[in-house]
């Protein structure tokens, strides 16, 4: 059932995937569905229930009228191209590894974990201590063979 909504839909869910680096398996895996199922929506050959579609828009991070093109007229021949969407920063790789831990907590869990974050001192990026910048150079990764260490900041 590959409709014109379907075929727009299916487009701009594949763009978003590709700028997020993000597998077919990836998405699927974060909704809860088969890698052949969304599949099938990326390619327009089915439509996605309203609580599918609230899901993998915010997964790729894609306004759902955007998704949807409630913004735009379907004037354009399917299997056509729009315009492509912005890129969405980077998000490095410790936040998204929170991000993950975050979605496992239960709700009083995350109220807890913010009353703690609310006490902490809030310090502006760059005013790390000594100890903190030494613990952010061990989390990052080992350097390739043969390229020198990075140098340590004073």
């Amino acid at each position: 059932m590959k409709t014109e909504l379907g075929i727009h839909l299916g487009m701009r869910l594949r763009e978003a995937r590709k700028l997020l680096g993000l597998t077919q398996a990836d998405v699927a895996e974060q909704l809860g569905l088969a890698r052949e199922v969304y599949a099938r929506l990326e390619r327009g050959q089915m439509l996605p229930s309203l609580t599918t579609l609230r899901a993998v828009c915010k997964v790729l991070r894609v306004p759902p009228h955007e998704a949807l093109a409630l913004d735009m007229a379907f004037d354009m021949a399917p299997g056509r191209r729009r315009k492509p969407l912005a890129a969405p920063e980077k998000e490095p790789a410790a936040l998204r590894e929170l991000r993950q831990k975050l979605e496992g907590m239960s709700r009083s869990e995350l109220r807890l974990l913010n009353m703690i974050a609310t006490a902490l001192p809030h310090r502006p990026r760059g005013n790390e201590t000594p100890r903190e910048r030494e613990a952010d150079e061990d989390t990052r990764p080992a350097p390739k063979a043969g390229t020198p260490p990075p140098a340590r900041r004073p």
